[in-house]
């Protein structure tokens, strides 16, 4: 992981170890029927409600999983959230990017993308690749057409 993205993490409040209580996420994937793997898990219980502010290229990155279920969202939206990128898997929900913008998800096999209606960008394969995309700034993102 990048010095720029490790700093701006920890002036967000992260720290080597950091583990929340991420019951209310759980809560609310079971709510709308989605099913939390272990990955996705383990994210959010190191990164959850951490919220970088003054990003040069995505604004900010919120993650926080509540925000981009919202109240009208269920399990067969973030089932279907790719496929008209040909990427056929369920994405996770995280949280929210370009204030409250862009969709933050990831499947289960550690692809993290940004997603709104007519754009998807793929931020990175692995959590530390995605952290330097969005955090660090060290590399850009991959539009999915």
């Amino acid at each position: 992981m990048g010095t720029t993205t490790l700093q701006r993490l920890k002036a967000a409040g992260w720290k080597c170890g950091r583990k929340i209580d991420i019951s209310a996420f759980k809560k609310r994937y079971g709510e709308i029927g989605l099913e939390m793997p272990a990955n996705v898990e383990a994210f959010l219980e190191e990164f959850g409600l951490l919220h970088i502010k003054d990003l040069k290229w995505f604004g900010d990155v919120n993650f926080n999983p509540l925000e981009a279920i919202g109240i009208n969202l269920d399990a067969e939206y973030f089932e279907n959230l790719l496929d008209e990128y040909n990427i056929n898997t369920t994405t996770y929900p995280l949280g929210m990017c370009y204030r409250k913008e862009l969709f933050l998800v990831m499947t289960i096999t550690n692809e993290f993308y940004c997603f709104t209606n007519g754009c998807c960008e793929q931020c990175g394969v692995g959590v530390e690749d995605m952290l330097d995309c969005l955090i660090g700034e060290c590399r850009r993102s991959k539009t999915i057409e």
